[in-house]
Parts: structure tokens; sequence; C-alpha cells
């Protein structure tokens, strides 16, 4: 009998959020989709998705961070155009409305610079969402947290690692679900770390 080695996982899939790993064994991604990285980084969530035959686009406010995921982009998925990849802030989009089957943010949205902006983002997420498209979000939040962390300022809290952190809670995300009106494809998944932090999964889907 063949066996694959399990060393070749990572030389598979390289180091993608095991959280959307479970949207893929889903099916919720497939072949052939538009699905825009917001906040790409390096492109470590999207490696696999460019060699699977997803139409790849990344944006992220760090010019250094799009220069290499553009060179992760031409070894991966040659024929994926440079321009796919953009420096931009998330709340300002350069992208048409309604242009993508899927939208991911992973562990971006406690970067927010205040409630504005985290708002703002979700809304330029939202607002380039096909209907029926999904939207695929991680972040860190007050949720399984609450008055056990250190508050500087309104949804400001610096963490036990250092930095100063905008924190959603449970009811400003209920408030944006009703306002721009998802559907939740799965509940809301927090998994508290060291009780130091809290990181929310968020899935969602925009109505047909």
């Amino acid at each position: 009998m063949f066996h694959i080695p399990l060393s070749s996982l990572r030389s598979q899939f390289g180091n993608i959020d095991i959280y959307l790993f479970d949207q893929l064994l889903k099916g919720r991604i497939q072949k052939g989709m538009q699905l825009l990285d917001a906040g790409c980084g390096a492109g470590r969530n999207i490696a696999y998705l460019m060699q699977a035959g997803v139409q790849v686009y990344g944006a992220d406010i760090s010019a250094e961070a799009i220069e290499q995921t553009r060179r992760l982009a031409s070894e991966m998925a040659p024929t994926l155009p440079a321009r796919n990849f953009i420096t931009a802030d998330l709340d300002a989009l350069p992208f048409a409305d309604e242009k993508f089957d899927v939208v991911l943010c992973s562990a971006v949205l406690h970067f927010a610079r205040s409630e504005e902006h985290f708002k703002g983002i979700v809304q330029e997420l939202w607002r380039v969402l096909r209907p029926g498209g999904m939207l695929f979000a991680r972040f860190s939040t007050t949720i399984g947290l609450e008055d056990k962390l250190q508050q500087v300022e309104s949804r400001f809290y610096r963490m036990s690692h250092g930095p100063v952190w905008f924190l959603a809670d449970k009811k400003l995300v209920v408030t944006l679900e009703k306002e721009l009106g998802m559907i939740r494809l799965e509940p809301l998944k927090t998994v508290l770390v060291e009780q130091e932090r809290t990181m929310t999964t968020w899935v969602v889907r925009k109505a047909v």
C-alpha cells in the first residue's frame, strides 16, 4: 500500500490557518472562484489556494508584504497577474462592488485604529463580496474574557504580550450582522489562548 508522507503536508498546504482549512474541507472555496485575502501579509493563507486554481487577490497596508506575496505568486501561480496584489488600507479597497466570491480577513481586525475604522473595514469587505459569497474573518475579541483584560480606552486593551489591540465584543459583531444583513454560516467560535486572549472565527454569507 502506498502511503503519503506526513512531511508532505507543509509543502502542500503551507501555513494555512487551520480554521480556514476547515472551510476548504466544507467545500466553500472552489477552483475558479475569485477570492480576496484582505490583510494578506506575505501570503501564508493563500499559497495553497494559488496552486489549487483559485483566482486569488490580496490587499495589505504593507508594501513590503505585498512584494513578498507577489514573489510567492510568481512561484506558485505564474499566471496570476501581479496587479492582483495591491497596497491599500482595508477601509478603502480599490475593487468594484460585488467582485469576490470569497473574502478572507484573518488576524487583522484587532489592529483597527478605532471603532469607526473597524466598522469601515467590515463594510468594505462586505461591499466587495458578491451575493451568495462568504466572508471569513478571524480576530481577537473580548468574548470569553470579559472584565479580565487591561482596558486602556474604549475598546482598546493592552495584551499580555505588550501591544494595545482593538477588541470587538459580541454586541458589536451582532450589530454589524444586523446592519449589513449577514447570514451566519456557523456559530461564532471563540478559542481561549492561555487566559491571555481569545480568537473568534466569524463565517457569514451575503444574501442572494
